[in-house]
């Protein structure tokens, strides 16, 4: 989890120079007044007006510079010079410049209505500028070229995509998206609300090429198709759209690509584009590539090891459905064009290595099937998702499988990530409910099938996504329904991002559970796997924390929204967060991450702090409305009728004036109220200002009395008594310093000694092992231990011995059980007997008993016998205990 160091620096802040980099001028001011009507409310496909609702990005970034967009105006700036020159004028101690100089660059192009986003190519070539509905793409010069000394405003060589495409009646832009596998990021793509995704491939030499996309594809009309032959070209300008089922169902919210082009990711991730619709359904794209594409390194082995792997795991004796069979057969296709091509080289630039780059092959088709809607299977029956943005993080690649059977195995370390097998899709709804979605299927490509064999939509499997995680992070009575929230890359960790909404900034991170759940998946035993699988799901905990946090109530009512945020990370900034809030930068400086920072600190040979000065702060902002120009003078201006050029004349009632007074209280109430609010909120911030003042003044007194008393000082040396100031003395107190460091010393000394003596008996006992003679007579007494001693129940079960006969051999203590059950039976018949013999009474007790066939035994005899066997089976027993207690101490003896 990332630590907060510290919140928006000085040289962002207002009065300081950099924070003119995000506040607008006052001519652009005027301007967003007058038309803010019209740069709100667009038309839609349909001719009807609407306000815009979609994602708002608007600063972007090319290493450390930064590209801001102020309503139709794009300035540059370099947050490491802002840094530098803001800290130079600190040690000059000289006055800072005064608010009209300019300390960024302004770059102009010809657009004119509001900018939402802003994106630099991966080469940083190119800068795409997207409006409501329109987008053009400019040149980019250099960093050197851009950061001269001259200042003035720069002109931009700026092309126009899609001049009878993305115009104001057709459709707005709903997400755009470079493609990661484009050659020299010069690819991009488009996709519309109504649903309609193009690719267009730009070549500066070539004007056709940002007019005309390469490939451009109606999802409507795809979901519907059957075949390839079908017509699945997006409804052209001035055409009658008809009517269709998907209509609404399909109006997208956002969209992107399902990896990065790193080559620690499945193959199929670059070339997947995850769309995601305002109704809470999610399709997926593949193979959607551009007519050229650079693949990764481990791309195409990935998939050719894929194809073995699938064409080995076939039986003859399973039955292979048809669709399968189809599906196998393109993809085998497919990759069988790419091998049989002769790529282009390459060559390197700077730093880059060179690369090979294919055509994109005819066959099966250039147009991949649409899969989908997802099933969401959530634990409990939610509503219906109103999805504002996706998120997906690819799966990452087995290196064993991939490098199998290789010689030279010297990049199966570089390959080796931590990572999840499973592809992660994570949705955001309008209300800040973020879903932490698993693909555990993946997705692979797949196209229709050709003339003559229809697709077998009922025989498809249903794709899952399941639902690991619910996170909220506005309270209802925060959600604002003209809210759009976004995700952000973390550049530290695929498996972290940003979010960012009017409440503040997020930071998610869902390293915690990943290992524990990999193992999951890579476990071959299935018994149970329903259970577990539950059990994780509700016991999966994905890191949390919020990193900032705006949104005041004048804030609120004044209508601001937040920028989607940007984080990079440099020597210079470190870790570096930025976003604005109402035209006002705000950002955070994070701690390193956990893998860069610890050698780093202990090779900086800094100390740490010794003293902790608790949870971090961010300074107070002051609120626009102190620096805001009044709106009653051009109010006047335009509803006060003025003649001959003087309003000191006398004030005539009648509806006009009314009208006008009216009006000028209506606009001066709203100024005031918003200026109360402001100054109220300032009062309460100085009358917290004031207690923590005290707090710490409290604090500080605290340790000073317990310094005192460490000392040796009997009290505050300045505390009163009865109104008079007195400083009690302090005799002996280096005395008494003296005594509490020497019996300190003692009792360290003490506890050495006693640690010396646990440390020599220690190593007795653990001296060297026993010898052959000592293990003998340790297996001895053990022997003698289970002849002897009665063991447990489960050691008698398991140890019974057999004589030759095939008879149980009797240990000595069951003999001896036997004959204690022997004596009893003896002792009961004997005393049997005595009873019978009382009964036939005294006067029989002289006469012999005469049996047949034998002779008679006197009484006297008889008892006299008994006697005897109750001694030897007293002496036995004498026996078996002494053995017993013996062979107890010589266990003990051994144990010791």
């Amino acid at each position: 989890m990332p630590k907060v160091i510290s919140y928006t620096p000085p040289w962002l802040s207002r009065p300081s120079p950099g924070s003119q980099l995000f506040e607008l001028s006052t001519r652009a001011e005027q301007r967003d007044h007058d038309h803010r009507q019209n740069s709100e409310s667009h038309a839609n496909g349909n001719g009807r007006l609407q306000e815009y609702l979609g994602p708002k990005r608007t600063i972007t970034h090319r290493g450390t510079e930064i590209f801001v967009a102020v309503d139709n105006e794009i300035r540059w700036s370099d947050l490491c010079l802002l840094k530098e020159n803001w800290e130079e004028l600190q040690q000059r101690k000289a006055e800072p410049k005064p608010l009209t100089d300019v300390f960024f660059r302004v770059l102009k192009t010809p657009v004119s209505e509001k900018i939402r986003q802003l994106l630099v190519s991966p080469n940083g070539q190119l800068l795409a500028i997207v409006t409501s509905h329109t987008l053009k793409v400019a040149l980019l010069p250099g960093s050197s070229h851009l950061g001269q000394d001259n200042i003035s405003p720069l002109k931009l060589k700026t092309y126009t995509v899609g001049s009878t495409t993305h115009v104001l009646s057709q459709a707005p832009i709903a997400s755009v998206l470079w493609h990661p596998c484009g050659v020299g990021g010069s690819c991009l793509v488009t996709v519309t609300v109504d649903a309609t995704v193009r690719i267009w491939e730009f070549n500066v030499e070539n004007r056709w090429s940002f007019d005309s996309p390469t490939l451009a594809v109606d999802l409507r009309k795809l979901s519907a198709a059957e075949s390839q032959e079908d017509d699945v070209s997006p409804v052209r300008m001035n055409e009658n759209r008809g009517f269709s089922a998907y209509a609404i169902d399909m109006e997208i919210a956002s969209a992107c690509f399902g990896g990065t082009g790193s080559s620690t990711e499945t193959p199929w991730s670059a070339m997947t584009l995850w769309v995601a619709t305002t109704e809470g359904d999610v399709y997926a794209l593949c193979p959607l590539i551009p007519s050229k594409w650079q693949p990764s390194s481990t791309q195409l082995p990935c998939l050719s090891a894929t194809a073995v792997l699938q064409s080995k795991s076939v039986s003859p004796d399973e039955p292979v459905s048809q669709e399968d069979m189809h599906l196998r057969n393109d993809q085998y296709e497919w990759l069988s064009n790419l091998d049989s091509q002769n790529p282009l080289l390459l060559g390197e630039s700077g730093f880059s290595p060179s690369s090979e780059v294919y055509s994109r092959p005819q066959s099966p088709g250039p147009i991949p099937r649409l899969q989908g809607p997802f099933e969401i299977l959530a634990g409990s029956e939610d509503q219906e998702l109103e999805i504002s943005d996706i998120h997906v993080i690819a799966a990452s690649i087995d290196a064993e499988d991939l490098m199998r059977g290789e010689d030279d195995q010297s990049d199966l370390e570089l390959l080796e990530e931590t990572g999840l097998s499973a592809t992660v899709v994570c949705l955001l709804t309008s209300s800040g409910m973020m879903y932490v979605c698993l693909d555990l299927d993946g997705v692979e490509a797949q196209w229709l099938p050709r003339k003559g064999l229809k697709s077998q939509r009922s025989y498809l499997p249903t794709q899952q996504l399941v639902v690991l995680e619910t996170l909220n992070t506005l309270p209802i009575a925060a959600v604002d329904e003209e809210e759009w929230p976004t995700f952000s890359l973390d550049p530290a960790s695929r498996y972290s991002f940003f979010l960012t909404h009017h409440a503040g900034v997020y930071f998610f991170s869902l390293e915690p559970w990943l290992e524990r759940f990999e193992k999951e998946l890579q476990s071959l035993s299935t018994a149970g796997a329903e259970f577990r699988l539950d059990l994780f799901i509700n016991g999966c905990n994905t890191l949390r924390e919020k990193i900032i946090g705006f949104g005041s109530a004048q804030s609120l009512e004044m209508g601001a929204s937040a920028d989607s945020c940007i984080v990079l990370q440099d020597s210079d900034l470190g870790y570096f967060l930025l976003t604005t809030y109402n035209g006002q930068p705000k950002a955070a400086i994070l701690d390193s991450p956990k893998l860069a920072n610890t050698e780093s600190y202990l090779d900086s040979g800094e100390e740490s702090p010794l003293l902790t000065i608790g949870p971090v702060r961010s300074a107070y902002e002051p609120s626009p409305i102190f620096w805001a120009e009044s709106e009653l003078p051009s109010f006047a201006k335009k509803n006060i009728p003025s003649r001959n050029g003087k309003r000191e004349q006398e004030i005539r009632l009648s509806p006009a004036t009314l009208d006008a007074m009216t009006g000028a209280h209506r606009l001066l109430s709203q100024e005031t109220h918003t200026l109360g609010i402001a100054v109220a909120d300032l009062f309460r911030r100085c009358e917290r200002l004031l207690d923590d003042l005290s707090d710490q003044v409290k604090r500080a007194n605290d340790v000073a009395n317990r310094t005192e008393q460490i000392v040796g000082a009997n009290g505050d040396p300045y505390s009163t008594n009865d109104g008079e100031s007195e400083e009690r003395p302090r005799a002996g107190n280096e005395e008494a310093l003296e005594r509490r460091i020497k019996a300190a010393m003692q009792k360290q000394d003490r506890l050495m000694a006693r640690h010396q003596q646990l440390s020599k008996k220690f190593r007795k006992i653990g001296g060297p092992g026993l010898s052959d003679a000592e293990r003998g007579y340790t297996g001895e007494v053990e022997k003698l231990a289970a002849s002897v001693l009665e063991p447990e129940e489960h050691e008698r079960q398991s140890g019974e011995e057999y004589s030759r006969e095939g008879s149980p051999r009797l240990r000595p203590w069951q003999r001896y059980q036997e004959v204690r059950q022997l004596v009893e039976e003896l002792v009961k018949r004997a005393k049997e007997a005595q009873e019978d013999a009382r009964e036939k009474g005294e006067r029989q007790e002289g006469e012999e008993d005469e049996e047949e066939g034998g002779f008679s035994i006197p009484g006297e005899l008889r008892r006299k016998k008994v006697l005897q066997v109750m001694a030897l089976l007293d002496r036995e027993e004498a026996l078996v205990d002494a053995a017993r207690g013996r062979l107890e101490r010589l266990t003990i003896g051994d144990d010791d």
